[in-house]
């Protein structure tokens, strides 16, 4: 789940479950890292919180619990009573209220802690600036990539959670498109002016997918079709360490990394 998905989540869990006294269980044999799940039960939920990627629920008492989805994890919300859409034994967590259910199938991350455990966890703080926070400036952005490795390329950079947090592969590639920026470029051939068009092109893709539930896909998973703005056709690669699929239009999105990489695999 990318950074629009989980600040929806959390604005969805505010909406329904904070300030309710709620109660916690662990249908399946999945078990939270840290504090057992008994000791949120009863608890009052005080508020949900986005990070980036990071899903944290405020409890009474000074507990907190930490969720990251990775790739496949995902929370799901419930009428009280109302028929789960997938097995009680895949879920991890169930939060309820009177009227209100929450659950969470899966994930990389569930730890129940303390505040002050969370004020020095090393993973959240490392985190780079949230490009969905309220008082984020892109300026902050552009910055936090300029002290990149200058030869990283562009989509991997903007990947990394410890430069700008939230950004996924979809934004990825779509801000990219946006800023009409290729993917491929080594961040040390952008000049400023492009680095901040391509964070505020960026995050308001992502905020305005948090207010309509719906994900840019002009360049994204098209490879082999015509991009909608110019015709050319949209290429992919994989990128980076990790092997992400990066989409961009060559058109749109000029570099010249192609030609000095040719042992590199394009697609289509």
């Amino acid at each position: 789940m990318e950074g629009d998905s989980i600040l929806r989540l959390a604005r969805r869990l505010d909406e329904l479950l904070a300030g309710e006294r709620v109660s916690a269980r662990t249908p399946g044999p999945r078990r939270p890292s840290g504090l057992p799940a008994t000791q949120l039960d009863g608890r009052v939920l005080e508020r949900a919180e986005s990070r980036g990627k990071h899903l944290l629920l405020h409890f009474e008492g000074g507990l907190v619990l930490h969720s990251h989805m990775g790739m496949r994890g995902s929370w799901q919300v419930y009428e009280r009573g109302e028929r789960w859409r997938r097995p009680a034994r895949q879920a991890w967590i169930a939060l309820a209220s009177d009227d209100a259910e929450a659950v969470n199938f899966g994930g990389s991350t569930m730890r129940i802690g303390r505040e002050a455990q969370l004020r020095r966890d090393p993973r959240l703080a490392r985190l780079g600036p949230d490009l969905l926070a309220d008082d984020f400036e892109p300026a902050w952005g552009a910055e936090a990539l300029r002290r990149v490795n200058p030869a990283t390329e562009v989509g991997e950079a903007l990947l990394d959670q410890n430069v700008i947090a939230g950004i996924g592969n979809i934004f990825k590639s779509e801000g990219c498109f946006e800023a009409r920026i290729a993917p491929l470029r080594p961040l040390g051939t952008l000049t400023d002016e492009e680095l901040v068009r391509l964070v505020a092109g960026t995050r308001q893709l992502m905020l305005e997918a948090v207010e309509t539930g719906r994900q840019p896909d002009r360049v994204y998973r098209k490879a082999g079709r015509p991009c909608e703005r110019c015709g050319t056709t949209i290429r992919s690669v994989a990128q980076g360490d990790s092997a992400r699929t990066t989409y961009w239009c060559p058109g749109c999105q000029p570099s010249e990394i192609e030609s000095r990489s040719p042992a590199r695999h394009f697609s289509p």
